[in-house]
């Protein structure tokens, strides 16, 4: 089969390769898309703390097995801890991840265990069913959030998940805004916020919010959040910091006379995932205003680049002998 082998930071080629046997409870799923995303094209510059070299990168996985339509969730959990036991199996202490730890989505197909594949809808296009993960992952953040319906939710980047993060609270009965400072990615993403209603703001009004999410990695939507917050209300860490630039003791004091809470978010459960189809089979058309176009395997490592500036929305990967679109 032909994949995108990662063997170093910054060099990517296109090989052929033997899939090996599946093991037991694993089958091998044709790949139909894969969606880009940042961590991937931060993974091809700099590396990652999950990342074990040589690999296939891609985590963001739709593909057939059979007639069957699947999405993947990327994770593979013990099921024994207490993590997995009450159904928090995103924070295994043994979680191996598809595209870091084993081989992923930038290839024909890809071996994974049975227990991880989502039925998808067969008239849900491969192409917007891919981007259940990172849905998933914005649902998970709305669950650390706390009950939403009826609540005020400030995000903080206007990328594809920020938006799919202010979408999915709509439809959980929240009032989202997102916070967006580059005027080119706000132009981007007019027709989806134009679908959706949703709103971009520049300046939030102070004690205004029950939660704030951070979609974009930097310590100023932290400082930025926290006075716009209601007294008691609760701060979400979803994208993780670049640098360690200054969280102030009056950010800390802020927390700690107004009672905030702050909580963390990482990856997603099966069962988010599965919400997370319910709801692209519903806005399909919404979500396809958010991709930039599909390519094929060999143009990845030329648009990393530009996933990377933070500039693209999202590209997926079509494989090639795909007959669903």
């Amino acid at each position: 089969m032909k994949c995108l082998r990662l063997e170093s930071p910054g060099k990517m080629t296109l090989q052929k390769v033997s899939l090996s046997k599946p093991r037991e409870r694993e089958t091998v799923l044709q790949i139909t898309h894969c969606a880009v995303c940042r961590t991937d094209a931060k993974m091809w510059t700099q590396g990652h703390r999950d990342l074990i070299l040589p690999r296939v990168p891609g985590h963001e996985i739709c593909g057939m097995l059979g007639t069957q339509k699947h999405v993947v969730w990327p994770g593979r959990s013990c099921g024994r801890c207490v993590q997995c036991l009450r159904g928090a199996e995103n924070l295994c202490p043994a979680m191996r991840i598809l595209g870091f730890h084993m081989d992923g989505g930038f290839a024909e197909a890809v071996i994974v265990p049975e227990e991880s594949l989502v039925p998808v809808p067969a008239e849900l296009p491969g192409h917007i069913a891919c981007l259940a993960e990172p849905l998933a992952c914005a649902l998970n953040a709305l669950d650390q959030a706390g009950e939403i319906p009826g609540k005020t939710l400030l995000i903080y980047g206007a990328g594809p998940v920020g938006l799919f993060m202010a979408m999915a609270a709509l439809e959980s009965g929240a009032r989202p805004a997102v916070v967006e400072i580059d005027p080119e990615k706000v132009h981007r993403t007019s027709r989806f916020l134009r679908r959706t209603g949703i709103e971009i703001c520049t300046d939030p009004d102070r004690g205004d919010f029950d939660l704030a999410v951070n979609a974009a990695p930097s310590s100023e939507a932290f400082k930025d959040a926290l006075p716009r917050l209601k007294a008691g209300g609760r701060f979400c860490f979803f994208s993780g910091l670049t640098t360690r630039e200054g969280i102030q003791a009056d950010l800390f004091n802020e927390i700690h006379y107004r009672q905030l809470e702050v909580v963390g978010a990482y990856g997603c459960t099966r069962e988010q995932m599965n919400r997370a189809v319910q709801i692209l089979a519903r806005r399909p058309d919404d979500v396809e205003t958010l991709i930039d176009r599909l390519i094929s395997l060999h143009e990845v490592p030329s648009i990393l680049p530009l996933v990377l500036s933070g500039k693209a929305l999202r590209f997926v990967v079509s494989v090639e002998g795909s007959t669903s679109r």
